[in-house]
């Protein structure tokens, strides 16, 4: 997006633009799309600045419009339009943050996924059929701080004394992702996979995340595509076999 087009859709939304400047401004949002989503984009995120900037921000535009006096006092004015009201320097500060928050978004947009996009864990509460009580608590207090080191040994013992419970072996799985070893995790993500129980899918999702921290483009597209709809992470497997696309 130009520089111009961020004066141009700040100009119509405080209706600092003449009647046949607003007549050409309706038409290009009629027939370029481009231009109409950047200006709906701005428009949203202009609104809930106005309503957001802090104390400290106002200070900045003041002394922004002192600072700057002296450089716009020297600019240009508009001898056929003597009604147009004074730049507004806060107007400026909101400008400048819709176009950083601008590329912040399109550059999300077009970045390719990472591991750590999408490795937002939910906080657990193990549960227990056999074996230290302690240490179940120490292990969902650790993997919860993301103490993942602490929390894989600390379960990795509690699987001895109760190694058909599945929930520890999905979290176990996802302490060694965590820690880079990934055979491991994988091994044991295979078998809960393979099962049939409530952590079917949550164990292709973490296969999946796996395979992207290992850089397994293909591998992930693979195992995205076999979960169902019904899946609780359907949709962020969703959202990211579209950005790998």
């Amino acid at each position: 997006m130009e520089e111009k087009d961020f004066v141009l859709f700040d100009n119509y939304l405080q209706g600092d633009l003449a009647e046949d400047e607003v007549l050409a401004f309706k038409n290009r949002l009629e027939s370029d799309g481009d231009f109409k989503k950047q200006f709906m984009t701005y428009k949203a995120l202009s609104g809930y600045l106005e309503h957001t900037l802090s104390p400290e921000a106002s200070a900045f535009t003041q002394n922004l419009e002192q600072i700057s006096q002296a450089h716009f006092s020297a600019s240009e004015e508009r001898v056929d339009k003597p009604d147009r009201k004074g730049f507004n320097y806060a107007r400026l500060a909101i400008a400048a943050s819709v176009a950083f928050l601008i590329g912040i978004f399109l550059f999300n947009q077009i970045k390719t996924p990472s591991y750590t996009d999408f490795n937002t864990h939910e906080p657990i509460e193990l549960t227990l059929r056999a074996g230290n009580v302690k240490d179940l608590v120490e292990a969902t207090k650790a993997f919860n701080n993301k103490d993942y080191a602490k929390a894989n040994a600390i379960l990795e013992g509690l699987l001895v004394d109760d190694p058909e419970n599945v929930q520890l072996q999905l979290y176990f799985a996802i302490t060694n992702i965590e820690l880079d070893q990934f055979d491991r995790a994988d091994a044991m993500l295979n078998t809960i996979s393979q099962g049939k129980s409530v952590y079917k899918y949550r164990a292709i999702w973490y296969k999946a995340l796996s395979a992207l921290k290992q850089g397994k483009t293909e591998e992930v597209k693979v195992l995205l595509k076999q979960l169902p709809e019904e899946a609780d992470d359907y949709e962020q497997a969703h959202r990211l076999l579209n950005k790998l696309d």
